[in-house]
């Protein structure tokens, strides 16, 4: 019979392992839902995105791949899958550690608003062919509720009138009279956001960053954990084969 200690690495590499290969899928599905999105939307697609999509595509398969060899070896206790195991883990922790520091460094260089406060002031130019950038900021602003940069006033510095996207009444309609009373309405009772949008993607991005944070060192623990158990129970499990063949060969000695 097995000793308890081996039993209980194999239960927990395991369970550990289809742990990731959830996670794998799951992080595979999301990509590829935002890369066919992004497909469909080029206008709000950039280098950077496509760049982060696929590298969490190309992790979400390695993750995969290396928790199918762990549940196959932690199953089947055999050292060399366990090893090789543990030993793609290391690399996949070393890539994700790397890059880490780098997105923090490359997100702290370029934390800036300009771009977005470039896009704003193009509502007061000729630049604004058809209305794109009137368009993006109106989806902008339903979507966060919230309005201008740093808030509706700065519509007057561009001299244009607040939009109805500034309302939380008025831009849902459809253009028609309903519509233009209710964004009277919005502007004489300044009931428009007051928010500007760039405190408000400012706050949604430390949000988002601090989820991303703490999913990243929960899960680089769990990978931590899995690296030990896998390389523990590849030694274990040969120290008791080696135990057995002793045993055996010093039986058939006598």
């Amino acid at each position: 019979m097995k000793p308890r200690s081996i039993r209980c690495m194999k239960f927990f590499l395991t369970l550990f392992n289809i742990i990731f290969i959830f996670f794998g899928l799951v992080l595979m599905a999301i990509c590829v839902i935002n890369m066919r999105e992004k497909k469909s939307r080029p206008e709000n697609q950039s280098a950077l995105s496509r760049a982060v999509l696929s590298f969490l595509l190309t992790l979400g398969v390695g993750l995969l791949v290396t928790a199918v060899l762990g549940c196959i070896g932690a199953l089947r206790e055999n050292v060399k899958i366990l090893y090789v195991h543990a030993c793609f883990l290391i690399f996949l922790l070393s890539v994700e550690v790397l890059v880490g520091v780098g997105g923090a460094v490359l997100s702290a260089w370029m934390g800036g608003g300009n771009e977005l406060r470039v896009q704003f002031y193009r509502n007061s130019t000729a630049d604004d062919q058809g209305g794109d950038q009137q368009a993006f900021w109106d989806h902008l602003q339903s979507e966060n509720q919230c309005c201008g940069i740093d808030g509706p006033q700065d519509y007057a510095i561009i001299h244009l009138e607040i939009p109805d996207s500034c309302c939380s009444r008025a831009h849902p309609l459809r253009q028609g009279g309903a519509r233009r009373q209710l964004h009277s309405t919005c502007l004489a009772d300044r009931s428009y956001y007051k928010t500007g949008c760039e405190q408000v993607l400012r706050e949604k991005k430390t949000i988002k960053g601090n989820i991303f944070i703490s999913t990243g060192i929960i899960f680089t623990l769990f990978e931590i954990v899995c690296i030990i158990l896998a390389i523990f129970m590849a030694r274990g499990v040969a120290s008791e084969r080696r135990k057995l063949q002793q045993t055996l060969q010093a039986h058939f000695e006598t």
